[in-house]
């Protein structure tokens, strides 16, 4: 008689909201309060974005109120919001 086998498959759990706002925060490499056009592109690209330059252009686009071209801590929040809506996951 054989063996039974049993196989898992890989699940994917969605960032939360304070998860993904300790990736941000953790990707100030200056620590100055705010994010950079490059600080954003190793955010995304941890998160496992595909186009991470991109979606960091997007992500300016979307979120950077007074257009300065940093994301500010006032900011913060609608980046978080505009990257929840994107659906990245744990692995």
């Amino acid at each position: 008689m054989g063996r039974k086998v049993t196989v898992y498959k890989p699940t994917s759990v969605l960032y939360t909201k304070d998860q993904l706002m300790n990736v941000f925060k953790s990707h100030d490499a200056d620590g100055d309060g705010k994010l950079s056009r490059e600080e954003l592109k190793k955010a995304f690209k941890y998160l496992g974005s595909r186009w991470c330059s991109y979606r960091a252009e997007q992500a300016l686009r979307c979120t950077d109120a007074n257009d300065d071209g940093c994301i500010d801590e006032k900011e913060l929040e609608k980046l978080v919001d505009y990257t929840l809506e994107r659906r990245y996951t744990i692995v």
